[in-house]
């Protein structure tokens, strides 16, 4: 069995939390072209919502379910005295069940903590800066549900630093100018009915979100903006 690289060693100060990488699951990053074979890929429906998560363990996989922050399940063995009797122990994480308040989400999380990331959130100041911080160690030891979590407050952050107008939030800012004030999904479904007479073979709306879910904001803002689209209604 291979051991991680002892305390105080160069590599072990550069990757301090090397048992969080050296399992963490690859993500193939290959650029595909059209034409290329990608084998065993089902197709989505929709376009993931949160970014996938480069850190997430592939053994103790109850760290997916709370903020352990990389804390690891150890073992261990106790010894009789005439040394003959050996049993093998496991030592579990302190893990608390506690409720936290996020002053972005404006609600309270229900969740299962450890008690140093408990102490780690005080020193922080929060647990909305706790999940934002942009130190890799502290990205690299979320887990799945920190990396949700923290995806959710960013893009609150970003709407509130594009504001309201008239009342209306502004979702995205296109690069003429135009304020939308509707999100992703009201965007699809006024470009439905505009792709639906455009093509010469009947598609339904299953159809059409398999190839259009894929696009960004952007992309779909042009694909209005080229069927002549009245935005008076979505936009200000």
């Amino acid at each position: 069995m291979a051991y991680g690289p002892a305390e105080g060693t160069p590599q072990k100060a550069a990757e301090k939390y090397w048992k969080i990488t050296r399992y963490a699951k690859p993500i193939d990053k290959t650029i595909y072209k059209e034409g290329d074979q990608r084998p065993n890929v089902p197709i989505p429906y929709y376009k993931p919502t949160i970014p996938e998560y480069e850190y997430e363990p592939l053994y103790f996989k109850r760290q997916n379910r709370g903020l352990y922050g990389g804390l690891q399940r150890s073992s261990s063995k106790s010894c009789s005295k005439n040394g003959k009797n050996k049993n093998l122990r496991t030592h579990l994480p302190h893990i608390v069940n506690t409720t936290l308040w996020s002053e972005t989400l404006q609600k309270s999380l229900k969740m299962r903590v450890a008690t140093r990331v408990l102490k780690t959130i005080d020193k922080e100041g929060g647990l909305d800066n706790y999940l934002t911080k942009d130190k890799p160690a502290r990205v690299k030891t979320l887990g799945l549900k920190g990396w949700q979590l923290r995806f959710e407050i960013l893009k609150l952050k970003e709407l509130e630093e594009l504001g309201q107008v008239d009342g209306k939030q502004v979702y995205y800012i296109h690069d003429d100018g135009k304020k939308i004030t509707v999100g992703r999904k009201q965007l699809l479904k006024e470009l439905f009915p505009l792709v639906y007479k455009d093509n010469y073979y009947p598609i339904d709306f299953n159809q059409f979100l398999k190839s259009h879910t894929v696009l960004t904001t952007k992309e779909l803002v042009d694909k209005l903006l080229h069927y002549n689209y009245d935005f008076s209604q979505i936009s200000i």
